[in-house]
């Protein structure tokens, strides 16, 4: 029997992903194409053609609602607006974030992502008015970086408000009605688990309950990304799924009616989406739940996958950009997994019974979404199968102990201990395999994000397998079909160094204000010099490992410090921390500096050897490749300005040079001007563009072609300095800059050269 519902999902989805591209072309191609077809084919004529209709509404639905992004957005430094808050704020010590749904608005300012730098006390619901700095979501500069502009744009959200003072937020009126004791419930209920928990236990079943992973640690919810099982801190369905086996367990133990049953559990469905604030996976389980009981207690027909595609068309009628949303995208392809794949594979095996079963489930939801885990996330967890089956029910019983300890934490904290200790101890026993888990051999690798060719290859083959299963006439198509899907695996397996081999690659990644440069020698190895830093965010954890990892880079050959200033240093301490390293170069002359406290422990931890860089010495690599230390000599320096000691080195391959300046002033760019072979053809400019570092014989004498200046956006140095700037355009150097133009990847073959930048795509 033909189940129409998924087919006008997917004609509808399939119809909102041309609108956002503007596939009108491709649209007039499919029509083409798909009439003439619909005649051909009398079976499935109506199909063809309902199928052109539904893709051609959705594409008008999405162009009606969805605002496109403005190329020039204003910002405005004195605004201020007034709304309702409509997620639940939360405060990190240091600044409160939420989202202000505004009232009488201009339409890109609907809804604004508020950032304030104190704490509020405010909730979910309250009406405030509130003035700040409103400005743009900055863009990712660097390949494979989150898109947290897109992200928010997805939601409507085109701007954020900054508040500096509790004095600029004022509140209006507080939250009233039902929604006030129901987060009354919450928050009392977070508060006991709090109490009478450890905070990582807290942590863990407040992110697994209530999806809220702020407080998590970041190593810790690593961990869970490493071994697959990060899906348990995403409210989804396998969450509502063991509230409703709990509601239905009680409700049957009270002996309570057909009805009353289904009236329960809809109205516990509605509570818990609630709680948690209704995001995109709740709102598919809640309706997915609802329907499969209306069906089991109608005696219908339960049909898993009409009532995924119903879940789909309705949240994509609240919001189409929901589409592009990665949780979106994992919740159905996992499902789908869960109600197509599964039973496919269950039928097809010899053996059965419920531990084939608990075997099969997360295989089966694996395959679904294999390629978005690798091209989002960059892993590829072969593990993830063990995770999943030994902590799945230790999950279920932390989540329906969790639920009932939130609900009775108000009435009665006894009650609450009584449950939390038990939901604690599932905790404990889920870390516990987290650990043991991430240990074993091969349990994760970091991959290069897939190309889009492959991934469409891949899930061409999923549905091509799951056809050939489910009908003898694709039989034939069986083994080509999953021929491709191991084809695509072993395209993950490929070591990062063996791609553009052969060419010198250098990426000078956007860190903000500091440096942190990668080369790929043409041989396949790794070189990292300087990895950023900021005392206002881990530039290491948010910036760097992300650049390493979107490029599937697991082992470093050498990582190597110019100077210990917090900008060159702080994130390179993160990445020797989470990355295999074969050897790390520092200054002989301030080596023994205290500044490399941690990471000479680390180094020590990690039988890392530590090498002495001093002017005249060579680091070679491979033939062909020479990276020449130009300064400082190896004399112990006891001053406390590193910049004067910053390395400089220099690159050379073939008639290609380029020279890495570190921060040194300008009193040291002569000697430097002086052991440098010259000319280059590119420079990293010193002290990212400082006036203190300028000396204009420099590039007089060099003449580079191209100049990188490696510095944050808006920084408070004025860096670079105009005259700077101004120099270099006398020389006729073209510069390249990581605040306008992003991360800055240059490729060369020894003889041509190659420039992309991440955001402006200049070459």
């Amino acid at each position: 029997m033909f189940n129409a519902w998924p087919l006008i999902f997917v004609s509808f989805a399939s119809g909102i992903a041309l609108g956002c591209y503007k596939g009108w072309y491709l649209f007039l191609l499919l029509v083409v194409i798909g009439l003439p077809a619909s005649y051909a084919n009398r079976e499935n004529r109506y199909k063809i053609v309902w199928a052109l209709i539904i893709l051609c509404a959705g594409m008008i639905y999405y162009q009606l609602l969805v605002l496109d992004m403005p190329s020039v957005l204003t910002q405005k430094k004195d605004a201020e607006l007034s709304g309702k808050v409509v997620n639940f704020p939360h405060y990190d010590n240091e600044k409160t974030t939420f989202i202000l749904k505004c009232e009488k608005s201009l339409p890109l300012q609907r809804k604004v992502r508020v950032v304030c730098l104190f704490n509020p006390n405010i909730g979910r619901g309250d009406e405030i008015r509130l003035r700040g700095e409103l400005k743009i979501p900055h863009k990712p500069g660097n390949p494979g970086e989150f898109d947290y502009q897109a992200y928010l744009a997805g939601q409507g959200i085109y701007y954020t408000l900054t508040v500096k003072k509790n004095s600029e937020l004022s509140l209006i009126a507080s939250q009233s009605g039902l929604l006030k004791y129901i987060d009354s419930f919450r928050s009392q209920g977070e508060q006991v688990t709090r109490q009478l928990l450890s905070q990582e236990e807290s942590s863990i079943l407040l992110g697994m309950l209530l999806g809220s992973r702020e407080d998590i640690d970041e190593e810790q919810y690593e961990d869970f990304q490493k071994t697959g099982i990060v899906h348990l801190f995403s409210v989804s369905g396998l969450h509502v799924g063991f509230v409703l086996l709990m509601v239905a367990w009680l409700t049957s133990l009270a002996g309570a009616s057909k009805s009353k049953r289904f009236l329960i559990g809809v109205a516990v469905l509605l509570l818990y989406g609630t709680m948690v604030g209704w995001p995109v996976p709740v709102i598919r389980s809640v309706i997915m739940g609802c329907l499969g009981l209306l069906a089991y207690y109608t005696g219908r027909e339960n049909a898993l996958l009409n009532a995924l595609a119903i879940s789909g068309l309705i949240i994509l009628f609240m919001n189409p950009a929901s589409l592009f949303d990665l949780s979106f995208q994992l919740t159905f392809l996992a499902t789908w997994g869960l109600v197509s794949l599964f039973p496919l594979l269950r039928d097809k095996l010899p053996y059965k019974g419920w531990g084939y079963d608990l075997i099969l489930i997360p295989i089966a939801a694996e395959l679904a979404v294999l390629p978005l885990i690798a091209y989002h996330f960059n892993l590829f967890t072969p593990v993830s199968i063990l995770a999943n089956i030994l902590v799945t029910y230790l999950s279920g019983g932390a989540v329906m102990l969790g639920f009932i300890s939130l609900l009775a934490a108000p009435v009665s904290h006894s009650l609450a201990a009584l449950l939390l200790y038990p939901a604690g101890f599932c905790v404990e026993l889920i870390l516990y395999v987290v650990e043991g888990v991430k240990q074993l051999p091969g349990a994760y690798l970091w991959v290069a994000s897939p190309a889009l060719a492959l991934m469409i290859l891949y899930y061409s083959a999923l549905l091509m397998v799951v056809l050939a299963m489910q009908n003898i006439r694709y039989r034939r198509f069986y083994l080509p079909a999953l021929l491709s899907m191991l084809i695509f695996i072993g395209s993950l397996l490929i070591p990062a160094g063996y791609y553009n081999r052969g060419s010198l690659e250098m990426v000078f990644i956007d860190v903000g204000q500091g440096d942190s440069t990668l080369i790929k020698t043409p041989q396949g190895r790794f070189v990292l010099v300087d990895g950023g830093g900021s005392p206002m965010y881990d530039v290491g954890s948010k910036t760097v490992l992300p650049y390493l990892h979107y490029r599937g880079i697991s082992k470093l050959d050498m990582v190597i410090n110019t100077h210990p200033d917090i900008d060159h240093l702080q994130g390179l301490v993160r990445v020797a921390h989470a990355t295999q390293i074969k050897y790390i170069g520092l200054p002989e002359c301030i080596k023994d500096r205290n500044e490399y406290y941690n990471l000479r422990n680390i180094a020590i931890f990690q039988n890392i050897p530590i090498v002495s860089l001093q002017a005249g010495q060579y680091i070679k690599l491979e033939e062909n490749l020479e990276i020449k230390v130009i300064y400082p000599s190896g004399e112990n320096y006891s001053g406390d300005n590193f910049n004067r000691k910053s390395l400089v080195l220099q690159i050379k391959f073939r008639d290609f040079s380029a020279i890495l300046c570190g921060d040194i002033p300008q009193e040291v760019l002569t000697q430097v001007l002086e052991a440098t072979d010259s000319p280059v053809t590119l420079v990293k400019v010193p002290h990212h563009g400082s006036k203190g570092s300028l000396l204009p014989s420099f590039y007089n004498d060099l003449q580079p072609r191209y100049a990188v200046i490696s510095v944050g956006a808006n920084n408070p140095f004025g860096h670079p300095h105009p005259d700077v700037l101004e120099i270099l355009a006398k020389t006729g150097a073209k510069v390249l800059r990581t605040d306008q133009d992003g991360a800055v990847i240059v490729r060369t073959n020894g003889r041509k050269l190659m420039i992309n930048c991440a955001k402006t795509q200049k070459h």
